[in-house]
């Protein structure tokens, strides 16, 4: 680009490479009694490389204790460096320089146990990620700056000549102050501003033109394309290591908003506000107020219920004519609005998700669903009808579509979901060269449910299909695109089974069933958990589990008040550590 400061960048970029380079040796492994490996990440202190005063620490290790019965050791978790979701990302350009800036296409978010933070949590950027980031951030900025009036949007000031310094730096501090999540050091502060001048100072430059460019180079270290969370001793609550005002500034908002903090929250940060639980709890429930809260529970449910599959579901334009991306569109759009309403809007039962009567349909999912349409098309909440089979969570196209095949259901898949998202239970992977398709050549005009019976009658078929078919077969009333039906292949369909030993007739006696089964509240708490670390939870997690699962059930399962608790618990607000 004419005017920019190469040196500057590519000293940038230096350091970004350097910065990741040295995450691709996650941590280091102590052991009692022995000294901490000194790998390619020890060196990982100093990874500034003089490049825009970067101070990058080193990723903190992970400590191994054995248990007290000599058992296998337990990975005790420590504190760790998150990268930005794709979520997180875009969500922080838009805070930070105007929601309507476009956001190019990224490097795809992975997933681990099916959330996003959990992998954030131990991968690193690629060569082609990281560029990805530099047109990414460079498009924004280039439409945050096409006009004064926008620049004055971003900038805490705009310089009144091109010698105008004391405005600019207040501009870079204050904008970098939320893009870094934490103030910026001296160092940095005068790298960027040695940027900005020296583009104001090439022919027809300015020191506006100037701020762009250091307001690009920010958003692409790897200060704000990584969470920095490393905690430290804290002698009021004897030396535990305890996440600093800014990191928990950071977590709170990654977790609540998936954004960067705003001001109020960083100025909460650095008059210590949030160093006690009543502190952090006075925040989150400002935050939980804010618009804000709804993108980040939207992000959480797209990794709970595994909306990706929703994104990528395939089905045979022959035998579902109705299916279309809009269609898709609509079923994601439904589900997000049901949990919101029961989360933020109703502030109910989190459980009555389950079973509850009410949706949310535009006319084209009221068309699948066999409601009535209106003139004005839009979403809208309606009461199903009096004895609808498709009330609660399960009868909604989105799960019921993501859950299927091309060209029919899966019983097996959906109560795959059921057993693992909506209870925690674990379903064994199929043992090595186990053939997992049906058999069809001897069966291919029964009914789904005969096929699966038949299916379980392998010995090394059936310990994990029991736990799976009989759930799954309770929404065989939904095809695979989610249309109410009657028959399958010409058979009436019975879409009885058994949950735990537990009959049901329908998938709305199943929802019931949920809805107040014993694991279910603390599902939603484990999950909610595992998506604030950034991890599986362990062992060591089991008494805070317990503990937010009893305020759960006394909150009325309210979501709302659990997210308070998650984030103002011990166990967020410190680094856990083993025992030495």
């Amino acid at each position: 680009m004419p005017g920019r400061s190469t040196n500057v960048l590519v000293a940038c970029a230096t350091c970004l490479y350097g910065f990741l380079f040295a995450l691709g040796c996650v941590g280091t492994v102590s052991r009692p009694g022995a000294g901490a490996s000194s790998g390619a990440a020890g060196g990982a202190g100093s990874t500034s490389g003089g490049a825009a005063g970067d101070s990058a620490t080193p990723p903190a290790t992970t400590t191994m204790t054995t248990t007290s019965d000599g058992g296998a050791p337990l990975v005790q978790p420590t504190a760790t460096l998150h990268k930005l979701t794709i979520p997180e990302f875009t969500n922080s350009l838009h805070d930070l320089l105007g929601t309507d800036v476009p956001v190019s296409e990224l490097e795809p978010d992975h997933e681990v146990d099916g959330f996003r933070s959990i992998a954030a949590s131990i991968v690193s950027v690629s060569p082609l990620g990281i560029a990805r980031y530099e047109t990414a951030v460079d498009g924004a900025a280039a439409v945050a700056f096409a006009s004064a009036a926008r620049a004055a949007k971003v900038l805490a000031c705009l310089p009144a000549n091109a010698t105008d310094t004391a405005c600019a730096t207040r501009a870079i501090n204050a904008f970098g102050r939320r893009a870094f999540r934490r103030p910026l050091t001296d160092v940095e502060t005068t790298r960027y501003l040695a940027l900005a001048t020296a583009t104001a100072a090439e022919p027809n430059g300015d020191l506006v033109a100037g701020l762009r460019e250091a307001v690009s180079a920010i958003p692409q270290s790897p200060s704000f394309l990584y969470r920095v969370e490393l905690g430290a001793p804290s002698a009021a609550d004897g030396g535990r290591t305890k996440y600093t005002g800014f990191e928990m500034a950071s977590r709170l908002a990654a977790m609540l908003w998936a954004t960067v903090p705003d001001d109020a929250l960083l100025d909460a940060a650095a008059n210590g506000a949030l160093a006690t639980p009543d502190g952090v709890r006075a925040q989150a429930q400002r935050m939980i107020s804010s618009p804000k809260a709804h993108q980040a529970l939207s992000t959480f449910v797209d990794d709970l219920y595994g909306m990706d599959h929703l994104a990528e579901a395939i089905k045979d334009p022959k035998l579902f004519p109705a299916w279309t991306d809009t269609l898709r569109e609509a079923m994601h759009q439904e589900l997000l609005l049901r949990i919101d309403d029961v989360a933020f809007d109703g502030k109910s039962d989190f459980l009555s998700l389950y079973d509850q009567k009410t949706t949310f349909v535009n006319n084209e999912l009221a068309k699948l669903y066999g409601l009535p349409v209106v003139p004005v098309d839009g979403f809208r909440r309606i009461d199903l009808p009096a004895g609808s089979p498709r009330q609660g969570v399960l009868g909604s196209g989105a799960l019921l579509a993501a859950y299927a095949l091309p060209q029919r259901t899966s019983p097996t898949t959906r109560g795959k979901f059921v057993m693992e998202t909506l209870l925690c239970r674990t379903v064994p992977p199929p043992p090595p060269g186990v053939n997992t398709n049906l058999d069809v050549t001897t069966n291919a005009n029964a009914p789904l449910r005969q096929q699966l019976e038949a299916h379980r009658q392998n010995a090394t078929c059936a310990a994990c299909h029991g736990l799976m078919d009989p759930v799954g077969l309770g929404l065989e009333n939904f095809d695979s695109v989610g249309a109410y039906r009657l028959t399958d292949k010409g058979a009436t369909i019975d879409a009885s089974g058994l949950l735990d030993g537990v009959a049901f007739a329908n998938a709305a006696e199943l929802g019931s069933l949920l809805r107040n089964h014993a694991n279910a509240g603390a599902c939603v708490v484990r999950n909610l958990y595992t998506a604030a670390q950034g991890r599986t939870p362990l062992p060591i997690d089991a008494p805070v589990l317990t503990l937010l699962a009893t305020r759960f059930s006394a909150s009325g399962r309210r979501a709302d008040q659990l997210l308070v608790d998650v984030v103002s618990s011990d166990a967020f607000r410190f680094v856990q550590v083993a025992a030495q």
